[in-house]
């Protein structure tokens, strides 16, 4: 609010402020802990992916950000989760020229709404789109679909700028959590997926966690 833009001179407004602040609280935490929250109930009601994420954090040993190729499962576990629930389900962009879209003709300044939520389930690009799987990315389907198809982070020149941090972070916590902590479902309380500015549980996401023996 004191250093002026080098282009027009002008300095933030308070109110300018406080949106700049929302979004780093929004992009860098909110997002996170969306993710992880999804990540956990998955492995808990998969517990045969779990066993395999904590085997594979144990033969790692003590974890740095230099140990990420060292959790190759764990990875794609997160992946696969930021494909069924993408913490941004939908997102803006503008045409910069006039487009013929799905039989429509857009002019240029459009507003067009992509659905990372809708597109990373659709059954004519992913196969068996609604299970959890993480070894798909192991498969020629699933590697296709990663180039062309996958957009947690939005794609091209307004991709997300913390994508690289976000699959360093995310895997890293969520071995730590699982290492340490082995997570259950509770019977009968399934969270109900909402888009609020982020995917959440309408209700919220309970385990019963208990620390790994």
């Amino acid at each position: 609010m004191t250093t002026e833009d080098p282009e027009t001179g002008r300095l933030f407004t308070t109110e300018e402020m406080v949106d700049q602040v929302a979004i780093f609280f929004l992009a860098g935490h909110e997002t996170s802990a969306s993710a992880l929250g999804w990540a956990l109930y998955l492995l808990a009601t998969h517990p045969e992916a779990q066993a395999r994420v904590a085997e594979e954090v144990r033969e790692a040993g003590d974890l740095e950000f230099s140990d990420l190729s060292k959790l190759k499962f764990t990875r794609d576990v997160f992946r696969e989760t930021l494909r069924l629930y993408p913490p941004v389900p939908m997102m803006v962009r503008e045409t910069t020229c006039p487009e013929r879209f799905r039989d429509q003709n857009l002019r240029r300044g459009s507003q067009i709404v992509l659905s990372p939520w809708h597109q990373h389930r659709h059954e004519r690009l992913w196969d068996t789109p609604d299970d959890f799987n993480p070894d798909r990315y192991a498969t020629d389907n699933g590697k296709k679909c990663l180039r062309e198809a996958y957009m947690p982070f939005s794609s091209g020149a307004r991709v997300c700028t913390g994508a690289g941090f976000a699959m360093v972070e995310g895997p890293l916590l969520l071995a730590q959590l699982v290492g340490g902590y082995d997570f259950e479902p509770i019977e009968g309380d399934v969270p109900d997926p909402v888009a609020y500015l982020t995917v959440r549980a309408r209700d919220g996401i309970r385990l019963r966690v208990a620390r790994r023996g």
